[in-house]
């Protein structure tokens, strides 16, 4: 990117020479250049379209399309509240939230109103999926475009539940622990399946639909489900005799037959892995966009394995090595930050993390205490260095905070 004071110079200096006069770019090739941008962040594009006004007004503007076009998703922005009990959507923050760049380190706040009386389930891609506190309304939100797709009432699900001993309280707990998948089609239909692990069972709807469908199956036990490029992966254990770990891909509902019905496919099968090849399973996580499943190396606790799940799918079972420069977050909600040095100026040092190595909740005894912590592991080395002070369920949790403890914690309510 050019800085604009020296966009100024090249564009004034010599006002006959069109190589230099970058205001007056074709108008496809500025097209072609802000998509190339927006590949690598939203807020890189909002940049690019800001030079001059001839660049906005040929490329496309993001507000009004932020949740119809995928390309305009902020899947490197994450949500980091304030600390100090001041949650999201808390009052004495006027209705504005705070946001973390994975990547660049950057921060930005954005004005979201619906957090008064909305909760947030989860968040896909950078989308928020909103609950609303009285109708059971779900909404998935672009946070800095303010474009809204509106779903129906989870309540809609409650009837479809098969009877049980639970109460009417303690079904609808189990239908707000979520994982969502996004999908648009060409149509610019979009479709949510969310993923109830607690139900072992799959709910999916179309902006505009009345009611969730319920999925006839059920897959038990129902675990560590994530989103990951417009398709749910959850994984199943096998009896002990079978002893095996299976991997499974849910696919978004088939476009309708005529009928005016959608069809949600059977889970698919992608990959079983025998259980004392990965023990201890913690968590999927998206990086450098291939999944990656993470895992400790048997009882003992004592390494921590990283697979490719393109690898477990082509039957490969060997771990990485390197990840590169990269810190993997694993927890409730499990994410990668970047601290490759070529992002540019606007890059921040993050001097508390290492790369090529993964954060994790450690639990160590000893005779006399048991402490539960942030711990980095080095996928080099092999060894477990402390990432925070003190034990983390000390309340309030020792002073000063890390970087790595705002992010680590904020996907923990409790902390909140």
């Amino acid at each position: 990117m050019i800085p604009c004071s020296k966009l100024r110079r090249l564009t004034h200096s010599d006002a006959g020479n069109r190589h230099t006069d970058w205001a007056s770019l074709d108008q496809d090739l500025v097209e072609l250049v802000g998509f190339r941008v927006l590949a690598g962040d939203l807020q890189d594009y909002v940049w690019f379209r800001a030079v001059c006004s001839h660049w906005r007004a040929s490329t496309v503007r993001p507000c009004g399309r932020g949740v119809l076009d995928p390309r305009f998703y902020p899947r490197r922005w994450m949500m980091l509240p304030e600390g100090h009990g001041l949650h999201p959507g808390h009052p004495d923050l006027g209705g504005f939230v705070r946001f973390f760049n994975l990547d660049t380190g950057a921060f930005a706040r954005a004005h979201l109103p619906l957090l008064v009386d909305h909760v947030i389930l989860d968040s896909v891609d950078g989308l928020l999926l909103l609950h609303h506190n009285d109708d059971t309304t779900i909404r998935l939100l672009h946070p800095f475009t303010g474009d809204v797709a509106e779903f129906p009432p989870l309540a809609s699900l409650l009837p479809q539940m098969e009877r049980s001993s639970y109460n009417e309280r303690t079904k609808r707990y189990m239908l707000m622990k979520v994982c969502a998948s996004v999908t648009v089609s060409s149509s610019g239909a979009i479709t949510l399946v969310l993923a109830l692990d607690l139900l072992h069972r799959v709910a999916y709807a179309t902006a505009g639909d009345q009611s969730w469908s319920l999925s006839a199956w059920k897959l038990k036990p129902f675990l560590k489900p994530v989103s990951f490029q417009g398709k749910l992966y959850a994984l199943q254990l096998t009896s002990v005799d079978i002893g095996k770990l299976y991997i499974y891909q849910f696919n978004p509902p088939c476009p309708d037959s005529g009928d005016g019905q959608s069809r949600l496919p059977l889970p698919v099968k992608i990959a079983e892995c025998p259980k004392h090849k990965i023990c201890f399973v913690l968590h999927f996580v998206e990086c450098c966009s291939e999944l990656l499943l993470v895992s400790y190396n048997d009882v003992s606790r004592s390494k921590l394995l990283v697979y490719r799940l393109a690898d477990l799918v082509s039957g490969k079972i060997e771990p990485l090595t390197d990840i590169g420069d990269h810190t993997l977050f694993i927890g409730d909600r499990s994410l990668c930050v970047s601290l490759s040095p070529n992002k540019g100026s606007r890059t921040r040092s993050f001097t508390s993390m290492s790369p090529n190595s993964i954060i994790c909740m450690h639990t160590f005894s000893d005779p006399y205490s048991e402490f539960a912590r942030f711990e980095q592991y080095d996928l080099s080395t092999g060894n477990w260095t402390p990432a925070s002070d003190g034990d983390v369920f000390q309340r309030p949790p020792p002073s000063p905070h890390t970087l790595i403890h705002h992010i680590f914690t904020s996907c923990k309510y409790s902390f909140w």
